[in-house]
This record gives structure tokens, C-alpha cells and sequence, in this order.
């Protein structure tokens, strides 16, 4: 099933079109996706007490998904619950198609990589800032990443630090990402309930903070930032930028990448803690890079082990599994039905798995993006960001952090697993996490960065 050409799709519907196969074992998670992809193909049911759910998997259903989107599918109702409880009611409507595409590209400055590559060298202090760690120090990777993250995108994008907002602010993200996507172990907190209600105006409190700083005169030296453009458009249209929607906005960084590079930074740590021969490269390759000065984008672009161990850390513990979808319009897709009032789930990282694609996939392998493999530059074959015209917008500033993070802390500290045997174990709190028990331990400082 895995020749892309020989899977046959059309738009409509045939009373003799068969459904999906329906999966007859209980799992779920991208390991359970593959198994059944390697058994049912690229489409199969999935036996949910209210009803069957829809799988899509594997490189054939990444390529069709990518091509046919605005066809077939819609995502407004699977965000609508997400930003109502963000009180970003408007957004739900240009989820998809044309003005989701207008959405995207009126949003995409913001969030490029352009906008903080020439703050790389506060990139840096930040990180050197909160990672003051010392030797024999425990530190709870986690919660060290989602300070360092914080930082970085309040810092950089919105100029302001996150402060002790930040516990409360976790709390609210993830508790809007529960209950709104289902994902996750529930901690008993709902939109309705006191706490959240608290999270929520601390939150909000934040929010009007970052926007009573920019409005302040005695900050107006400072470098323009993405919550400046939105009051340049509230300048000339007040009616459409009132101040509800401009603290939302002060917020999207925190919103928008906080949750997936923390997660992802954390899980960088632990493969490389555990492939001490790809953290000798990568701790050398950091070294020379320092040694010729400031950390840059070129340097950056250059350093192929730590490119590499980040992109397989997005590979093999990928935060974005797949994503939930509704059919707008029928098709056959595969030889199967697919009805209008379907939702599908699509494993966009099951093709991550698959030894067709990526040689040898459960190991943890750095070489396999550069020449002459370039495993995934196959089609369908790669999608840690999301498909089409849902890939993360802040998935250049999210590559960036993941390297500039590690870099600074293994040039300047020798780490180890705490304790040194710790096998990961994943949490979805809500999205895919190392959990806050994992722990690393600082052997020793290196050097000052």
C-alpha cells in the first residue's frame, strides 16, 4: 500500500462503496496506527462508544490530506471549542480554505524565523539566564524547557518576560487543549470550574500587562513586535481590533509554541543523554561553533549533527501526532467510503515508523536527513509540523529553538539521566510529554557559553 500512485480516490459517493475496516483490538497512539496500517492499508474505523472514528495513515493519506484539504475536510467545528474557551471566537471561521489561507498569510511575519534571527545573541542569554544550573543539581527537564521556551517567545516576540505567570498560564493551555481536543488525561479541571476561571484571568491578567507595556511612551526605544503591528491595524480600524482581541494577541506566542518546542526540547535531552555517541558529535559540533564566536544562523545551518538530532527527535517523538478532521464532502478514498458526516483522525506521523521510509525507524539515527539519504524528503513520509495549509506557522522559530536550547546548555554543562538507567516514559499532559519525572543531573559546568 505504500506506492502512492496505485491508491484511487474520487469525489462523491456509490451505494456500493464499502466502509473502512473496522479495527477489532482495543490501542491508540502512533505505535497502535502502524500496526494497523500494516494490516487494514492506509483507512480503516476505529470502535468508539458514540461512534466509529475514521483513521487516515501512512504516506498515501499524507499526500492526499496535503492535495485535498479544502475538497473534503473542515476543521472548523474540531477548533471551535478550543477558541471559545480562548474567547477567539472569530478565528473558527477562517479554519479553512481561502480565508484560512488569507488568516495564515496575514499571520505568517509574525511568526517566521526572520523575525527573531537577528536576536539570536538574546536567544542565547536568555537561555544561559535560566539554566543557571550547578553541579550535582537534579533538574526536572519539563519544567526547565517551559521556563526557557517562555522566555524566549515573550522576550523576543512581544517584549516581555512571562514572570510568574508561567505556572498558571501551563495550567490554562493545557486545561483549553483537554477539554477542547479531547487529548490528554483529564486533572479534573474544566472550563466551568473555579479553578480555571482563575488560570484564565491570570492569563488574561498577563496579557494586559504585555499590552499596557507597549503602550507605554517609555518603552516606544524598544524593537517593533508582532503585538505592535496589531496595534498599527487597531490605529487605523478600532473597531475591528478592540482591546479583548489585542490582549488575545499579546498572548499567541505562549499559545501558539510554548506547549510543542518544551515538549520537544525535553525530548532532545533524553535521546541524547541516551546516544552518548550522537551527544559526543553533537557536543563537539557546538564547541567549535562557540569557539569561533557568537552563535549565527550560517553556524546554525552548518551544524549537521545538531540539525540532524533535532529533526530525529521530531521524527521519533513527535508532540503532533494527528490531528482530528471533518468531512465536508464525500469520497471514496483507497476503494472505501468516507461520508459526509464522517470525523476522521489523520496519523500523520505514522509514515515516521515505517522501515520502507526511514531505515531502521525505532533508532535513533541523525544521519538520515542529510545527503546522500535524505529520508525525509519522501513524499508524505515527514510531517512533525502538520500537513498543508495546517503546518504550524511557528515551526521556523520552534527548529531554531530546539537548536539554540541545546546548544547553550551542552556547551556550558556535562549532563547525564537522573538516574543514569531512567527509561522514558511518554504522558500526554495533554500532548505527548517526557512527563516531569524525567530528570537530568548536572555532572559538571563546562564552560560559560
Amino acid at each position: 500500500m505504500s506506492n502512492l500512485e496505485t491508491i484511487l480516490w474520487q469525489s462523491g459517493r456509490s451505494d456500493d462503496t464499502p466502509l473502512p475496516p473496522l479495527v477489532s483490538e482495543q490501542g491508540d497512539g502512533s505505535r497502535f496506527f502502524v500496526e494497523q496500517y500494516r494490516k487494514l492499508g492506509p483507512i480503516f474505523r476505529l470502535p468508539l462508544p458514540e461512534k466509529p472514528l475514521i483513521v487516515m495513515a501512512g504516506p498515501e493519506a499524507n499526500t492526499f490530506v496535503t492535495r485535498h484539504e479544502d475538497e473534503f475536510f473542515t476543521t472548523q467545528e474540531q477548533w471551535a471549542a478550543f477558541d471559545t474557551t480562548i474567547n477567539a471566537t472569530k478565528i473558527s471561521k477562517a479554519r479553512d480554505g481561502e480565508a484560512n489561507r488569507q488568516r495564515r498569510a496575514k499571520t505568517s511575519r509574525s511568526y517566521s524565523r526572520a523575525r527573531v534571527l537577528d536576536q539570536l545573541p538574546r536567544m542565547v542569554e536568555i537561555t544561559q539566564e535560566f539554566t543557571l544550573w550547578q553541579p550535582e543539581e537534579s533538574i526536572a527537564i519539563l519544567p526547565g524547557m517551559q521556563r526557557v521556551v517562555a522566555e524566549q517567545l515573550g522576550q523576543l516576540l512581544v517584549n516581555y518576560s512571562v514572570g510568574d505567570y508561567l505556572p498558571d498560564f501551563v495550567t490554562y493551555l493545557n486545561t483549553a487543549i483537554t477539554s477542547s481536543f479531547g487529548m490528554g488525561q483529564s486533572s479534573g479541571i474544566t472550563p466551568s470550574s473555579p479553578e480555571f476561571q482563575r488560570v484564565q484571568e491570570r492569563a488574561y491578567e498577563l496579557g494586559r500587562a504585555i499590552l499596557a507595556a507597549h503602550r507605554d511612551p517609555a518603552n516606544a526605544d524598544r524593537k517593533p513586535d508582532l503585538l505592535d503591528d496589531k496595534l498599527a491595524e487597531a490605529a487605523r480600524e478600532p473597531e475591528r481590533f478592540p482591546d479583548q482581541y489585542l490582549v488575545r494577541s499579546s498572548l499567541g506566542p505562549f499559545l501558539a509554541g510554548l506547549d510543542t518546542v518544551a515538549n520537544s526540547t525535553s525530548f532532545l535531552f533524553y535521546a541524547l543523554l541516551k546516544n552518548p555517541d550522537v551527544l559526543q558529535r553533537v557536543v563537539a559540533e557546538v564547541d567549535i561553533a562557540f569557539a569561533q564566536g557568537s552563535l549565527t544562523w550560517e553556524k546554525l545551518k552548518e551544524m549537521q549533527a545538531l540539525h540532524g538530532a533535532a529533526m530525529e527527535t521530531l521524527r521519533l517523538y513527535p508532540v503532533a501526532g494527528g490531528h482530528k478532521t471533518r468531512v465536508a464532502h464525500p469520497f471514496t478514498f483507497a476503494c472505501f467510503l468516507v461520508e459526509h458526516v464522517n470525523e476522521v483522525f489523520v496519523a500523520m506521523t505514522v509514515p515516521h515508523f515505517l522501515p520502507e521510509l526511514f531505515l531502521n525507524p525505532e533508532t535513533f539515527y541523525i544521519d538520515r536527513y542529510h545527503e546522500p539519504r535524505n529520508e525525509h524528503r519522501q513524499r508524505g513520509a515527514y510531517a512533525p509540523f502538520g500537513l498543508g495549509d495546517h503546518t504550524c506557522l511557528g515551526a521556523g522559530i520552534a527548529e531554531l529553538q530546539l537548536m539554540v536550547i541545546p546548544a547553550v546548555i551542552l556547551h556550558s554543562l556535562q549532563l547525564e539521566l537522573d538516574p543514569p538507567d531512567y527509561q522514558l516514559t511518554i504522558v500526554h499532559d495533554p500532548t505527548p510529554s517526557p512527563g516531569k519525572q524525567f530528570k537530568i543531573r548536572v555532572v559538571a559546568r563546562r564552560q560559560d557559553a
